[in-house]
């Protein structure tokens, strides 16, 4: 297996199509993206041997949902966002795709985990400079972000699934 240090970084390989959105519609694009690792989750969910894996991926899957839902309460809809949402999305899913394709389920988790990760520190970067409310909020989300990271980290460590 691919150790963590050689899987791609996924805040990197899509700086070039979130630079290309607004700077006021980012969360909101990434509320979006939140939503679409909740639809991966399900399908590892799905494809996953062991029940109690399973269940810990839909977990992960239902934090992604609610990440989702708090990010979009705070960052209200911005005119012109859906049509820019539905052009930049298939972009991020392509990227996605490719840094994962042909890999191990293992080094896919892993790739996760530390996308995870890196969405925790956005979330708290992006709180420093909120009204309180909004920033409990946002420290809520990257909380959730490192329980996903945290149970992902776990299956790599324990190795194949065994069903």
């Amino acid at each position: 297996m691919t150790s963590a240090a050689t899987l791609p970084d996924l805040g990197e390989l899509l700086l070039p199509v979130l630079a290309t959105v607004p700077i006021a519609m980012r969360p909101r694009v990434i509320a979006t993206l939140e939503r679409a690792a909740a639809e991966r989750y399900r399908a590892w969910a799905t494809a996953c041997p062991d029940p109690r894996q399973t269940e810990g991926l839909r977990a992960c899957a239902l934090r992604e949902e609610d990440i989702a839902a708090r990010v979009e309460k705070i960052f209200p809809s911005q005119p012109g966002e859906q049509q820019l949402i539905v052009g930049v999305l298939p972009k991020v899913v392509e990227i996605y795709g490719a840094a994962i394709a042909a890999r191990p389920v293992l080094e896919q988790y892993a790739f996760q985990a530390a996308s995870e990760r890196r969405g925790a520190a956005l979330w708290r970067d992006l709180a420093a400079s909120l009204p309180d409310a909004a920033r409990e909020a946002l420290d809520v989300c990257a909380v959730l972000e490192e329980r996903s990271a945290e149970f992902l980290e776990g299956l790599v460590a324990a190795g194949p699934a065994r069903g």
